[in-house]
């Protein structure tokens, strides 16, 4: 799956004329859920701070492939850092075309947890999101988004963790 993302993102990279950079900043809230045989349990919501930078290859006048990274800065859970990396590939559709200024955004990313490992679970998990944006300006947007694991990080028998998360991103195209 890695190689499949890195893959796509060269591919956009090399191929695409109308491309421009951009950095973006945003904010994400997320929880998760552990489902054993004892019962489901939520756990409270965190939030995380990103910065990261994209590449906004033009593939046609409705589309736009997105592919980016983040460095995240977790709230302290039980006073320990819960920072990530996450590499995403996002797919703006605008249904009216450019002028419209709208857009859709479902996505794919991959995010690595740089906090200390925790037995029992894996530091990577795969997600898939959905969002909605609009471009403010030639080189801003905003989007807001809901994303969900779609991976389990659990690597221990009969229990199952997910997440699901709310967030939005300023970006800002160079």
């Amino acid at each position: 799956m890695k190689k499949l993302f890195l893959l796509i993102a060269l591919v956009s990279f090399c191929f695409s004329a109308n491309a421009q950079f951009g950095a973006s900043i945003g904010y994400g809230s997320g929880k998760a859920t552990v489902d054993s045989e004892f019962g489901e349990f939520t756990g409270d919501a965190t939030g995380t701070f990103a910065i990261g930078l994209f590449y906004d290859a033009e593939l046609s006048d409705n589309f736009d492939l997105l592919p980016s990274i983040a460095f995240g800065i977790g709230e302290k859970v039980e006073d320990e850092s819960n920072n990530s990396l996450a590499i995403g590939l996002g797919l703006q559709f605008y249904p009216t075309g450019k002028d419209g200024k709208f857009f859709i955004q479902p996505g794919l990313g991959l995010g690595f947890s740089l906090a200390e490992d925790v037995e029992g679970t894996s530091s990577s998990t795969l997600s898939g999101s959905i969002g909605l944006g609009i471009d403010l300006s030639d080189n801003f947007a905003l989007v807001a988004s809901y994303g969900r694991s779609l991976s389990d990080p659990s690597d221990i028998e009969g229990i199952s963790i997910r997440a699901n998360s709310f967030g939005a991103s300023l970006l800002y195209k160079f």
